[in-house]
């Protein structure tokens, strides 16, 4: 299975999982000159979804960094086939470990990455956007030094059905202290059963403050996972994270299942 990974900061990470390269036919503009758009986003509050897109000409499935400069949020993005000769990019973006105020968001062409080097090489097509997010920041400015406590759990909320493309939050409830970092996986459900292609995502948060409960929430893209059942679970580790020395645990959430479509 290959694992495509983007490091970031200690705020998210999101790295798409799938063991199956699709090599096709792209529909960009190789002759002229590049270009990416930002469409622009409206006011929102700390802890809403925001959803960033647009258009470039671009290649299908081009790599794209998206950067919340100054606000600790950093992803990435695939090209995905639009038409008349202009292809389509969009993100979920998870605002809840980010403070309030105004952002500039930044789109760039990653390059391919040749042999072991973890550097990232970045194209010269980009253009940005503002973001706006007023409210309360819901994060923490201090790291976590508390145990956690013996009765921790992570609870999640159920997920409906979606359609291969939906973007959306997953979210949950839990009483470790926030800042407290937190993996999450999505796998199939019957992984181990499955025979042939397999999609899958990983990410990065911390726990923020809720109106009861402290939250777990996750901003999941679903456009590179295929239709089928998945498994979301969210727990606590230790280690550096997608290092080899990153352990779960001790603290998991049960699997929550949902059919994409």
């Amino acid at each position: 299975m290959e694992i495509n990974r983007l490091r970031i900061n200690r705020v998210i990470m999101i790295c798409m999982v799938a063991c199956v390269i699709i090599i096709g036919l792209v529909n960009g503009n190789p002759g002229g000159k590049s270009f990416l758009t930002v469409d622009p986003v409206p006011e929102k509050t700390v802890g809403d979804l925001v959803i960033l897109s647009g258009t470039t000409n671009l290649a299908e499935e081009t790599n794209l960094l998206i950067q919340i400069q100054n606000g600790g949020y950093n992803t990435g993005a695939k090209v995905i086939r639009g038409a008349g000769g202009v292809n389509r990019w969009s993100v979920p973006i998870d605002t809840s470990g980010i403070k309030p105020g105004e952002y500039i968001v930044k789109v760039t062409e990653r390059k391919e990455q040749t042999g072991d080097s973890p550097k990232l090489v970045l194209g010269e097509t980009a253009n940005t956007t503002k973001l706006l997010l007023t409210g309360t920041y819901l994060g923490s400015d201090t790291p976590v030094t508390t145990e956690i406590p013996e009765n921790a759990f992570i609870n999640l909320d159920p997920v409906s059905m979606k359609n291969r493309g939906d973007q959306f939050l997953v979210t949950g409830k839990t009483n470790l202290p926030v800042g407290t970092d937190i993996i999450w996986e999505v796998n199939p459900a019957n992984l181990e059963e499955m025979i042939g292609p397999a999609t899958g995502s990983m990410a990065n948060s911390q726990v923020t403050k809720g109106p009861d409960d402290n939250r777990v929430t996750y901003a999941l893209d679903t456009v590179q996972l295929l239709p089928g059942e998945y498994n979301v679970t969210a727990s606590t580790f230790k280690g550096e994270v997608y290092a080899d020395d990153m352990v779960k645990g001790p603290v998991s959430s049960s699997g929550v299942i949902f059919t994409l479509k």
